[in-house]
């Protein structure tokens, strides 16, 4: 169970954010908004600006890639449902300048020789609630709050379906075809009806069926599904997914990380820095950490590596700061509707700090 920072009996209040618009994310470069970088007239890498509303950062990456017709670096990725700016780079400059439809817009902002400096991310949230004056109280609290616990953030599991560290888990333990289970089955409740319906046709071998419900931007339940349709074993048919398969190892990864922060939190208190460290390792082989492995044990996953080589993932051990700080936190509550805008270090997940004022179901905001 994740613990929370802010050592105050809180119960849980009632806090939605108006997505995609009342949540937005600027990128920083060297502390300042990416919209305020100045480009060069030549260089090595060609910058854009990313603006996009409500679209998943894989699928704009695609439809970038299409219209360039060469694919994009990019630093982080950021938030689907919300207005988000981010840098993006060629090694090459694409013939167009600017392009734009209803989810996002490119603009063309010079050249670089350099990688870029990218200090964090600039937040700026609504919060809607039936209980004003608690919230209010709370985020007086949290304007004075210069550190919280740096769990990974609840999107990066699934916000619907909250399972990407489940299929990650079953990559690691070469558990293909339930890898594949929890990917195109399993529905959940909280998914729409036809989706479900999707999910249980797959679950009882009808193929067809599942791939005529699935919509279309299912992309990689359709693909996989495809796949097994044409009699591919369970592992050809996980490399047909859209979605590089690391990110559900590294998915996994952080929820081990999480699992881990939950255990030490309340010894790390009075230890707040930039410089107090924990770390997953690549390899679950003795000798370990103590609680690495009890962590190890708990999920069956003792003598096991990050290193899966017959699908290309190899990750590194990750090594991630206890703590967050928080920047340039500002609050407005002179209106209904409350605001909050504050700065994160790179890595850092600003619906943490919405989870300990709202002390509620992370779905109910994410």
């Amino acid at each position: 169970m994740e613990k929370y920072y802010i050592n105050e009996n809180w119960e849980p209040i009632s806090v939605t954010i108006p997505r995609p618009y009342g949540f937005k994310v600027v990128e920083e470069i060297s502390n300042k908004p990416v919209s305020e970088w100045k480009g060069k007239d030549k260089g090595r890498y060609a910058v854009y600006l990313l603006r996009k509303v409500g679209i998943d950062h894989f699928t704009v990456i695609d439809k970038i890639s299409t219209i360039c017709k060469m694919k994009p670096s990019y630093i982080g990725i950021k938030d689907t449902n919300a207005v988000t700016e981010q840098i993006i780079y060629f090694t090459s400059k694409p013939e167009i300048n600017e392009y734009r439809n209803d989810k996002f817009e490119l603009i063309f902002l010079g050249f670089s020789d350099e990688k870029f400096n990218h200090t964090g991310n600039m937040f700026e949230i609504e919060l809607v609630s039936d209980n004003n004056r608690e919230l209010e109280r709370r985020l007086s609290v949290m304007s004075n709050t210069k550190y919280l616990f740096a769990y990974i953030g609840y999107q990066r599991f699934g916000t619907i379906r909250p399972n990407t560290h489940i299929v990650g888990k079953y990559l690691l333990l070469r558990d293909w075809c339930e890898s594949i289970r929890w990917l195109a089955g399993r529905p959940f409740e909280s998914e729409n009806d036809k989706v479900k319906e999707a999910r249980l046709a797959y679950e009882k071998g009808d193929y067809e069926k599942a791939i005529q419900l699935f919509p279309k931007k299912f992309r990689d339940e359709r693909e996989v599904i495809k796949a097994l349709a044409k009699g591919e074993d369970c592992l050809s048919a996980l490399k047909k997914v859209k979605t590089p398969l690391r990110f559900f190892v590294e998915a996994y990864q952080s929820y081990l990380f999480n699992k881990y922060l939950s255990l030490v939190a309340d010894n790390l208190r009075g230890r707040e820095s930039d410089d107090v460290f924990l770390t997953i390792p690549k390899k679950f082989t003795e000798p370990l950490d103590p609680i690495i492995r009890q962590i190890a044990i708990e999920e069956g996953i003792l003598g096991y590596s990050f290193h899966i080589p017959e699908i290309k993932v190899n990750l590194k051990d990750l090594r991630r700061r206890a703590f967050m700080r928080l920047r340039n936190v500002r609050v407005e509550t002179k209106s209904e509707t409350k605001k909050i805008s504050f700065s994160l270090d790179r890595g850092m997940y600003a619906t943490l700090v919405i989870r300990e004022i709202s002390r509620a179901d992370p779905r109910s905001f994410t």
